[in-house]
């Protein structure tokens, strides 16, 4: 099981990526879920119980060109302003057991999305979370929240 942890302060000394308590010289890490779509692909309650797809991986800079998968696993990322934790421990990766925080709250059932894409060799790095919540009287709230 992958215990990923990565943390930055905002440039790339301040910038590591761990696993299970290890450095990990890496050119990228990739990570992308979407979930909380209704049939017709808009914004609905529910968040990961309601299906979706997720994409977790590494490439170290030993084996450039080769992913190697974060789940089944933990990730957890940390920047300045934000963590987010996601952690899928199912030994096939069911992606309806996925546990997604942000902050220590639980927004599992709120997701839309989530994007953290760090490459190192081409110097891009990018990151949000787009949370949705639906109101039963007023207008239902969709927040992106920029990690990076």
């Amino acid at each position: 099981m992958n215990d990923v942890v990565f943390k930055t302060g905002g440039d790339w000394d301040s910038t590591t990526l761990m696993n299970n308590g290890q450095e990990v010289p890496a050119n990228r890490l990739f990570v992308e879920a979407t979930a909380g779509r209704n049939d017709f692909g808009e914004a609905d309650s529910g968040g990961v119980s309601l299906g979706g797809e997720m994409t977790g991986y590494i490439e170290t800079q030993a084996d450039p060109g080769n992913q190697l998968p974060i789940f089944p696993g933990r990730l957890v990322i940390r920047v300045p302003s934000h963590e987010v934790v996601v952690e899928n421990q199912h030994p096939q990766f069911l992606f309806e057991v996925t546990q997604v925080w942000l902050d220590q709250q639980n927004v599992t059932n709120n997701l839309l999305d989530l994007h953290v894409e760090i490459d190192a060799v081409n110097n891009n790095v990018s990151g949000y979370i787009t949370l949705y919540r639906s109101h039963f009287f007023s207008s239902d709230e969709v927040a992106t929240i920029t990690l990076l």
